[in-house]
């Protein structure tokens, strides 16, 4: 009995599998054969096991047709690429990375990085508050698109490609179906895959299109219309769901979607010869994770056809080598550079951004380093660009779409041990007064109210200049805790800055500062106003402010203090350096060496000596970040400090961090004693870094008698 259930059960398998041959189908003598690839977001993995088998099989494909991800993977193999080439690219992408489009910080604008502390941005047009189109505007999509294509980038006709290929978007205005089969591949395949509310729509000529799934996700009919006798195709269609799987606002939009796909879907099965199905339960268009599984799906349910796809005739290999366009080769020579669709922003301050003087040999990578650079500025909503030849010259042309908003509302929320809890709102103004300038005003509501104005004109390679004012008020302890003095703290500066492919910047200005302390235990205070003449120079790249795994850090400065003030008295000038380097040990493993060194010649006043302490990470004045101490805690009028860190990155955003430091305070020079090392430290952080800022808890301890400090940090720092 057992026996011959087995056997029914293979028959009935055998019978759904040859049911996915199109009945009647009939092979004739030299084929024709189309490979249609539906689209699906995630699902769409599954592609790459399908064409792991017809590589293994030798089957010839003569014309490809995708959607969405369909287009994505079948550009990528009419280009020539195989399966395995395919499988390699998606297993090293990080897709959330590309959907989310976020910045990378090392690649920031200066300006960017000091202000770099909100958690909601919002636009605000004609005094209303405007959403964003979609997650990302699709400008990380272009780089890898670009290089992907590379080879074939100087073929417009898509039929002359290694495979012949066209692949099928959506007209946003009028709703039909557009297919692509000609013009920049890297364009219309991303045209096929914007989908709505994921990416922004995307201008060819003068349309904008989204994903073709709204129309046609599985494009078999254009295949036939080319002549294909065999049409093998994949469809990555899930159906609808049932109600008990409909609870979400997202479940219910899908649904409605999908509605429209399913339907499409079945008419162009008619049109289809081999339509192969691979069952993804519970596996959906935002899958990323499971890149391989999907994959694996893809190739084993394809496997299930080896008896009907021997039957195909065999590609020769030799025909599919892309042909490479010389302008592509490792390094090669931008003799000229045009610029269209700029109306706010000139060339001059474009080409300082990007860090590019013509002529310049580049590689194509430094290429795509220097557009992101441009596009981090957060001026411009996306960047195309391309490289041209004409009368004998390689021009890099860009083709920008400027960000025309001015106005943006921004918050943050905040706490740490000094500041407490704060509630941040800012107003950020761009173009005002100046085209390339930028306005951010902060105001801090909590139990330590404080503001902070900033105003930069960024002029590129030009020197800019900007204007920074600051307010705020905080305790400084004593080693057991117990506040013993309030400090109250007014600076407003001015000051040039010139910068240097947005990682280094050199200037100088004048600064005025007003300081107020009381002194709790006898209720004394003291005051003062300085104007200070200042130098700098500044370093920054580092990857992240708060869990840095790679980059640095510098900032020194050389400033005179209090240039009007009484003559009798010395002239006191102080030096500092702040110097941090991340070094990547393992993918989990960073060493972090922070090390500050500050020095005054003739002694300052109180409010200028070096004060040690705290974790705080936040630049303010002459406090310098100690484990094991109260923030502001000891001071003096010269330091030496050096800190050591030890970052693990266990899993994903957490992270634990191993303190070591030791300093010195001494008041000059001319004492034996400024060699000694009078402070140390050890300190253990456990961190997570959330979409709503970093969240940090410490222990530190000193070794003396200063009792172990817990401290717990939330949030981006302001």
């Amino acid at each position: 009995m057992r026996k011959i259930f087995i056997i029914i059960l293979l028959v009935f398998s055998y019978l759904n599998i040859f049911s996915q041959v199109k009945e009647n189908t009939k092979i004739p003598e030299h084929p024709k054969i189309g490979l249609s690839l539906s689209g699906g977001g995630a699902k769409g993995f599954a592609h790459i096991g399908v064409l792991k088998v017809l590589d293994s099989l030798g089957v010839k494909v003569d014309y490809i047709s995708g959607t969405s991800m369909g287009a994505i993977v079948g550009g990528l193999y009419a280009s020539g690429y195989s399966g395995k080439e395919i499988e390699k690219i998606v297993l090293e992408t990080d897709f959330y990375n590309l959907i989310a489009g976020q910045n990378n910080r090392a690649e920031s604008t200066f300006f960017d990085k000091s202000v770099d502390k909100y958690l909601i941005k919002v636009p605000v047009k004609k005094g209303k508050v405007t959403l964003p189109s979609s997650i990302s505007s699709g400008q990380k999509n272009i780089y890898l698109l670009k290089e992907l294509f590379k080879n074939v980038s100087n073929i417009k006709e898509f039929s002359k490609l290694p495979i012949p290929f066209m692949c099928v978007a959506t007209n946003l205005e009028s709703g039909t179906t557009k297919v692509f089969e000609s013009g920049d591949i890297s364009e219309s395949i991303m045209a096929s895959s914007a989908f709505p509310s994921l990416m922004d729509p995307v201008k060819v000529g003068d349309s904008i299109y989204v994903d073709g799934a709204m129309t046609v996700n599985f494009p078999s009919e254009f295949l036939k219309k080319k002549g294909m006798d065999i049409v093998i195709g994949v469809d990555l269609s899930q159906g609808l769901s049932k109600r008990d799987n409909v609870n979400s606002i997202v479940d219910i939009v899908n649904q409605v979607i999908d509605f429209g796909i399913v339907k499409e879907s079945e008419n162009q099965k008619k049109y289809t010869d081999l339509y192969i199905h691979p069952i993804l339960k519970n596996l959906g268009a935002t899958s990323y994770d499971e890149k391989e599984k999907i994959l694996n799906i893809g190739y084993k349910t394809t496997l299930q056809y080896v008896d009907f796809l021997k039957k195909l005739p065999k590609r020769n290999y030799e025909n599919l080598t892309a042909p490479t366009n010389p302008i592509y080769s490792n390094i090669y020579k931008i003799d000229d550079f045009e610029l269209e669709n700029n109306n706010i922003y000139e060339e001059s301050y474009i080409l300082g951004k990007m860090g590019l003087k013509i002529p310049s040999l580049e590689t194509y990578g430094s290429i795509n380093k220097m557009i992101d650079k441009l596009y981090a500025t957060n001026n411009f909503k996306i960047i195309k660009y391309d490289i041209i030849q004409k009368d004998n010259k390689n021009i890099l042309k860009l083709i920008v779409n400027e960000d025309t908003n001015r106005y943006f509302l921004k918050f943050g929320l905040h706490y740490d041990n000094v500041f407490k809890s704060g509630l941040l709102a800012n107003l950020t103004i761009k173009r005002l007064l100046f085209r390339n300038s930028s306005l951010s005003v902060d105001g801090v509501f909590g139990d330590k109210p404080r503001y902070y104005i900033n105003y930069f004109i960024d002029n590129g390679y030009i020197p800019g200049f900007g204007i920074y004012a600051s307010g705020m008020t905080f305790d400084l302890k004593d080693k057991e805790g117990i506040a013993t003095k309030k400090w109250t703290w007014y600076r407003n500066e001015a000051y040039i800055q010139s910068i240097w492919k947005d990682k280094f910047a050199i200037g100088g200005g004048l600064s005025y500062d007003y300081f107020d302390a009381t002194d709790y235990t006898n209720t004394t205070n003291s005051y003062g106003s300085f104007l200070n003449p200042y130098a700098f120079f500044k370093g920054d790249n580092q990857d992240s402010k708060t869990f840095p795994k790679r980059g640095y850090y510098t900032e020194i400065e050389a400033k005179m203090y209090n240039v009007f003030g009484n003559k009798a008295d010395k002239r006191a000038f102080q030096i500092k350096a702040d110097i941090r380097a991340n070094f990547p040990i393992t993918k989990w493993l960073t060493y972090r060496f922070n090390t500050f060194y500050g020095i005054s010649i003739n002694p300052v006043s109180e409010f200028y000596q070096y004060q040690l302490g705290g974790i705080f990470d936040q630049k303010v004045g002459n406090f310098v970040k100690f484990h094991g101490y109260y923030f502001g805690q000891e001071k003096n009028n010269n330091v030496m400090q050096i800190s050591n860190y030890f970052q693990f990155n266990p899993y994903k955003n957490y992270y634990i961090t191993t303190n070591f430091s030791v300093a010195n305070l001494f008041d000059n020079f001319d004492d034996a004693k400024f060699m000694n090392i009078n402070y140390s430290s050890i300190g253990l952080t456990a961190g997570y870094d959330s979409p709503f800022g970093q969240i940090k808890l410490n222990y530190s301890h000193a070794f003396n008698k200063n009792p172990g400090i817990f401290s717990v940090v939330l949030g981006h720092w302001f």
